[in-house]
C-alpha cells in the first residue's frame, strides 16, 4: 500500500513539472518572435530628415497614376505631403508618437481631418496604401507575434511569424509576416481581414544599406481583390536637415 500511495505522490509532481518546461518553452518561443518584431520595427523606421520619393498606382487595365511626396522625419514626428504634377499639392499627413496619432489636411478642400479607428486603415488618395501603413507604427507594440516555423522566400531563409492585433477596432484580422533570418528584412507582409483571408500583400523589392543601417527604399504594395498595384520608391534622403517642432502641429497643417 504504501508503494501505492508513493506512487500517486510522485506522478502529479511529474506532471507539474512537465507543464511547468512546455509553459517556460512556449514563453521563449514568443520573446523570440516579439524580439524579431523589434528588429523589423529598427528596418522600417524612416531615418531622421528629409525623404523623398513617388507613388505609381497601376490599374488592372494597365492605367497608371502617379505621385510624388516629400516627408519631414523627427524623432515620433512625420509630415509627409502628396503632390499631384496635374493639381499640385493634394494632401498632408501628420503622423505624432510615432504614427500613433494620425492627422490629415486636405489641401483643395481646405479639411482638417483626425483619422482614428478604423478611419487609419482609409487609403491614401485611392493607392493600395493606407494611412496606418506609411505611418510605420510599431509592430512590437501594437500586435502579439507567435513564430510559425522556418521559410524559404524570396531565395532566403527566413522567419515565419503570424501577428494578430492587440486593438480589435482596425480592419487587419491578422498579418502573416516573412522576416530574412539574417537582417531581419520584412521580405513580405500578407494582410488578413477580420474573416482570416488575405486580401493584400506588401513586398520590399529593394534596401539601400550603408555603414550603420539597412532602409527599404521600395516597396510594392499589392491589392489582390481589386488587381491594382502600387510601387513606392524612396529617391533622396538629407538626414542633416532639422526642423521647428511646431511644424509638427495639427494646426499648422493648413499655413
Amino acid at each position: 500500500m504504501k508503494r501505492i500511495h508513493l506512487l500517486f505522490l510522485v506522478l502529479p509532481a511529474l506532471f507539474l513539472f512537465d507543464r511547468a518546461s512546455v509553459s517556460q518553452t512556449e514563453r521563449k518561443i514568443e520573446l523570440n518572435a516579439q524580439g524579431v518584431l523589434a528588429r523589423v520595427d529598427g528596418i522600417l523606421k524612416y531615418p531622421p530628415g528629409i525623404v523623398r520619393g513617388a507613388m505609381k498606382h497601376i490599374r488592372p487595365d494597365g492605367t497608371s497614376s502617379f505621385l510624388s511626396f516629400k516627408g519631414l522625419i523627427s524623432g515620433e514626428d512625420s509630415l509627409f505631403t502628396f503632390t499631384s504634377n496635374e493639381r499640385g499639392d493634394q494632401l498632408k499627413i501628420l503622423y505624432n508618437l510615432g504614427g500613433e496619432e494620425i492627422w490629415v489636411y486636405d489641401v483643395p478642400a481646405l479639411k482638417l481631418l483626425h483619422k482614428m479607428g478604423i478611419d487609419k486603415y482609409d487609403e491614401i488618395l485611392s493607392t493600395n496604401f493606407t494611412y496606418i501603413d506609411l505611418a510605420h507604427v510599431s509592430f512590437q507594440s501594437n500586435y502579439t507575434a507567435s513564430m510559425q516555423g522556418p521559410a524559404f522566400i524570396k531565395g532566403a531563409d527566413a522567419y515565419k511569424l503570424a501577428l494578430h492585433p492587440i486593438a480589435k477596432d482596425g480592419e487587419y484580422g491578422a498579418l502573416t509576416m516573412y522576416v530574412t533570418r539574417d537582417r531581419f528584412i520584412p521580405l513580405r507582409i500578407d494582410f488578413l481581414d477580420r474573416d482570416k483571408a488575405i486580401f493584400k500583400f506588401m513586398t520590399i523589392a529593394k534596401v539601400l544599406e550603408n555603414d550603420t543601417r539597412t532602409i527599404p527604399v521600395r516597396y510594392d504594395m499589392m491589392n489582390i481583390r481589386q488587381g491594382t498595384v502600387t510601387i513606392m520608391n524612396f529617391t533622396g534622403f538629407d538626414e542633416t536637415a532639422s526642423f521647428d517642432k511646431k511644424i509638427f502641429r495639427p494646426e499648422k497643417l493648413g499655413e
